[in-house]
């Protein structure tokens, strides 16, 4: 949690005055119980009324006080901490954008997603709940034992005593809610995680009569999420009747004893009635704590969690680089990526692709296909060998460098809600003109002039358009971009043969002074290609022009027929 602090820039004053003035409001908290000890012994056993009416005037005027500094301390608490979780999600947002995608894809988007919302909205409140009334415990407990020896030395131990007792077991029940607490924000991931599949693949499970299957694996994962937070309940249920069991226990005592105190003349009437409010004082601190215990266990588990993302490593970019004109614009050399297995995803990569010239790429399922593409765009950071474009290796350029060289256009296009012209104009480009040319060459101004141009609608993740209408807005917006090397990773999957066939043949034709990378599972869409690789098991099976793989690459003939038998079909 103290990581966390230096999310505070801007709200550290405001940090700092809350618990001030807790501190302040608690100090006036104990100095009403003397008042109330000089009242029964001096005015009251006296019967001084106006002196009676002073000291309870006093008492009000104090409470009044106590009760300012109580506003202005929730106030500033809860700007601190609210100023603090905007920042930390700032950092998150910006810090995602930044990490490495391999490590993104292991933690997984449903756990970064509650690590973002639910853990940081946790470590929020939790902080906030600490400036409030955590600091102010420790003062009225402290403060309490302290008055109590002052008013009656005689009888302090057994104040004292019982505060350390139930400190101790409050202790050791937070310790152990820590744990448990963790465990219940783990078994919440998995929760978001089969909600997004779910979502995501609910035509699938429909199509598949999984409905059933569907429920009774969420209904598990309920379950046991249902059991974790029981458990860490269970245990911080404990807190506030332990607390309060020692602490009355500890009150009894105190009036045995002070009972016979008084009667021996040792202390005063109004010094027992003062000490026991010491003690209550002292029990509702505890209680407090105890009950502040369950959020400060559930604040520190998100606060972990939160620096787990933190922590891992950014994909940081280079100082800069000069791109060199007579170089390649694409060159592997023995370039490999490993997602952290002891077996390469793809190796063993030597490729040299100059302006003008295309290569195609093919293989199996999982062959490295898009491994490839996510090194060339640096996506993923080679573990072995190099990967340089025009020139230079991949790692020197700054983000904005590389993207200028380099351009993608994903298997899977991500359209983002808002209008046609809106995810175009993340290319960079603000020309109408330009965004319908371009448009034109994905061949799909046809479809999105009959809607309203430019300015036809994109629903979330572009779901009023159909997968091939998708990708193809997504080539346009990757043509849009003109970078001399452009990566087409299975772009035109969705599409049907004569439609693709129309699509390649206006990309070529607006790419012939580009290096472009064609990765397809179709023969048909690589052939023309001036070199081919094919890919298995993320190893090279064979490297050449197509009539020299049908020749000698066995993989490659039988990926031609089953693109021939498809085509057939």
């Amino acid at each position: 949690m103290l990581r966390l602090l230096r999310y505070l820039k801007g709200y550290r004053a405001a940090a700092i005055a809350a618990p001030l003035f807790k501190i302040i409001e608690a100090i006036i908290e104990l100095i009403v119980p003397l008042i109330v000890a000089y009242m029964i012994d001096g005015p009251i056993a006296g019967g001084d009324i106006p002196a009676v009416v002073w000291s309870g005037a006093l008492m009000a005027g104090l409470s009044c006080v106590g009760l300012g500094f109580s506003l202005a301390c929730q106030y500033l608490a809860s700007k601190a901490a609210v100023g603090m979780g905007c920042n930390i999600r700032a950092a998150l947002y910006s810090h995602l954008h930044r990490l490495n995608l391999g490590d993104a894809d292991r933690m997984g988007t449903g756990a970064l997603v509650n690590r973002l919302s639910t853990d940081v909205a946790q470590a929020q409140q939790g902080f906030a709940m600490f400036l409030r009334l955590m600091l102010r415990a420790p003062v009225i407990a402290a403060g309490g034992a302290v008055m109590s020896i002052i008013v009656a030395p005689s009888l302090w131990y057994i104040g004292v005593g019982a505060g350390v007792l139930a400190f101790v077991v409050l202790l050791v029940v937070m310790r152990a809610g820590v744990s448990r607490f963790s465990v219940m924000q783990k078994r919440l991931d998995d929760i978001s995680r089969l909600t997004g599949e779910t979502i995501r693949g609910e035509r699938v499970i429909r199509a598949f009569a999984g409905e059933k299957r569907s429920e009774d694996k969420f209904d598990a994962a309920l379950s046991s999420h249902c059991r974790s937070a029981v458990a860490a309940s269970a245990l911080s249920c404990l807190l506030t009747p332990a607390a309060t069991v020692i602490i009355n226990a500890a009150v009894v005592v105190l009036l045995r004893a002070g009972g016979g105190a008084v009667n021996g003349g040792t202390i005063t009437s109004g010094d027992l009635v003062a000490l026991v409010n010491y003690l209550n004082q002292i029990l509702l601190a505890l209680i407090t704590t105890a009950t502040l215990m369950v959020l400060i266990s559930k604040a520190i588990s998100s606060a972990a969690r939160i620096n787990a993302v933190f922590d891992l490593a950014e994909d940081k970019e280079g100082a800069g680089a000069v791109p060199d004109p007579d170089a390649p614009l694409v060159e592997l050399r023995d370039a490999a990526y490993s997602f952290g297995g002891e077996e390469n995803a793809v190796g063993g990569l030597n490729i040299t692709l100059r302006r003008g010239e295309t290569l195609g790429v093919i293989g199996t399922t999982g062959s490295g296909k898009s491994t490839l593409a996510g090194l060339l765009m640096r996506f993923y950071r080679a573990t072995e060998g190099e990967v340089r474009i025009a020139g230079r290796n991949i790692c020197e350029y700054t983000d904005a460098q590389l993207r200028s060289l380099v351009t993608l256009a994903p298997q899977k296009p991500l359209l983002f809600s808002g209008t046609v012209r809106g995810n175009l104009g993340m290319s960079g480009c603000s020309d109408d003109e330009k965004m319908k040319d371009a448009l034109r060459m994905a061949k799909a101004w046809e479809f999105v002039s009959e809607k309203n141009g430019l300015d036809s609608e994109v629903t979330q993740k572009g779901n009023n358009f159909s997968g091939g209408e998708k990708q193809r807005i997504s080539l346009a917006r990757a043509l849009l971009r003109d970078a001399p090397v452009l990566v087409l990773d299975d772009a035109a999957s969705a599409l049907d043969y004569v439609t693709e066939a129309e699509v390649m043949q206006s990309v070529r034709k607006a790419c012939r002074d580009k290096a472009v990378v064609n990765i397809s599972q179709r023969i048909g869409t690589i052939r023309r290609s001036d070199k081919v690789l094919v890919l298995d098991g993320g190893r090279v099976a064979g490297y050449g022009t197509h009539e020299q793989l049908m020749k000698s690459c066995g993989l490659y003939r039988m990926l031609g027929g089953k693109t021939a038998e498809g085509s057939a079909e």
